[in-house]
Formats: C-alpha cells, structure tokens, sequence
C-alpha cells in the first residue's frame, strides 16, 4: 500500500526542501516510485517536478487580485477553494491511481493556521487518509530554537496539528546543521520532563505558562526519538525514513 507523508511546519521550516531532496532518495537509494505534491498556492519556483501542483487550480495572486484581498486572507480562500476542488484534485494524478505509487509526498504552505487549521484543509486530508496510509512528518525548526520557551512553543504546535487534524503525527527536527542547541532539541523530544530543570532561566510571564506546557508535552510525547535531518546529509534522510516508516507501522512503536 502506498505511504502518504504530509510534511507541515512554521514558513521556512524546511519542508519544500526536504520533499525535494527525500523524493530523490527514496528514488535512488530504494528505487521507490515516488509523486511529490504540491498544495501551496503561493509558492514561485520548486526544487523538484510535481505530479500535482494546486497552482494548475489557482495561485496566491489570483485569489488576491480576484477577491481583492490579501495574503493572509488569500491562503484561507485557497483551503476553502481545494475544499470545493476535491473530487477534481481526486481524479488527478496521483491520487486518482495511489497503487501506482511507493511514496506520496505532500509539501504545504508554511501558513499552518490557512491549512493544517482550516476544516476544508483537514477534510481534504482525512479524504486520502481513508483510502490509504498516511502520516504527517511535522517540521521543527533547528535554526530558531535557542532556549525552552522556542521549544515548548514549537512543541505545542506539534500537539494542536494533532488534535485538529486527527492524523498521526512524527516530529521531525528540521536544518539540523543549523541547530543551535542539539541537546535542547534530544530533551524536548524523547524527555521534555527534563526541561522542567530550566524553568529557573525563564522570567516574567513565561514563568508561569511554561510550566503548564511542558506538562502537556511530557503527556503528549509518546514513544519517539529525535530525528535529526539535514538536507546537507543523506544520512539523516535515512533516519527520516526510518522513522517514518515505523509510524505507519501498526505496533506504533517509534523508539
């Protein structure tokens, strides 16, 4: 059965990198028939070929010069048009012929809140995630997390795609040879509890939210390892492979 992954995350996160340079591993590390899709209306240029790009539908600018709005507000017309578009986006390639295909990789825009969070957005996903296997690889940033508050903050992002979308859900640390605190990264994946020793460097308002997050990650956390992905390292695509593929595993044993 063909495996889905939906890679979301924070604009710049990395994700339209890595469906490129995964694409391209899994073709030629395991010669995987692989389709790259392409659900971002506002993106310029791609580094790989889609076999399905929403821009054929419509684009960031034809909504905003059709409707006479802005960006923020074109991203959320986007979810509600691909709503309306589903069973024309259902007949094309690849979804119209998933067995055709080993892998399916979908990039989506960085705005998480016109997409991941929107109904239509959520109901298009739930859509394939009934035909086929399908989990989202959720993108945390290396490069912008520093100290606990840009941990637990990007950590709960990963907690709210759960429960609005429903899917299973893998974190997955993103421009790991950009990191600035790798061990900051290890601890709010596989023990978030031990950032509670840190609470003693957190001032002000943060002092008393903080807490109270790292709380809902050590319930939240499940059975996972840090996974760590450069583009600039085949293998660390390798680990994400990996881990990805143990969480379409039935057991749900990622450790």
């Amino acid at each position: 059965m063909v495996s889905v992954i939906v890679f979301a995350g924070m604009a710049g996160s990395g994700k339209t990198s890595i469906v490129a340079h995964y694409s391209k591993w899994l073709r030629t590390s395991l010669l995987a028939r692989v389709a790259c899709v392409n659900l971002d209306p506002g993106v310029d240029a791609l580094p790989y070929i889609p076999v399905f790009d929403i821009r054929k539908y419509f684009t960031l600018t034809d909504l905003m010069k059709k409707y006479g709005v802005g960006p923020n507000a074109a991203f959320l017309k986007s979810a509600e048009m691909m709503s309306h578009l589903t069973d024309e986006i259902m007949c094309e390639e690849p979804f119209s012929n998933l067995d055709k295909w080993d892998y399916v990789l979908i990039d989506t825009p960085g705005q998480l809140e016109a997409f991941i969070f929107q109904p239509e957005a959520r109901e298009f996903l739930a859509k394939i995630s009934r035909r086929t296997n399908l989990v989202v690889g959720y993108l945390i940033d290396a490069s912008i997390i520093s100290n606990v508050p840009d941990a637990i903050t990007s950590w709960f992002m990963y907690v709210l795609i759960q429960v609005k979308t429903g899917l299973l859900t893998v974190p997955i640390i993103s421009k790991a040879d950009m990191a600035r605190n790798i061990s900051l990264l290890k601890e709010l994946i596989e023990d978030p509890g031990a950032l509670a020793s840190k609470e003693n460097l957190i001032e002000g308002l943060q002092s008393e939210i903080i807490p109270e997050l790292i709380q809902i990650a050590m319930k939240t956390k499940g059975a996972l390892r840090a996974v760590m992905v450069s583009i600039h390292d085949m293998e660390s695509l390798r680990s994400l492979h990996n881990i990805l593929q143990e969480a379409f595993c039935t057991c749900g044993d990622l450790t």
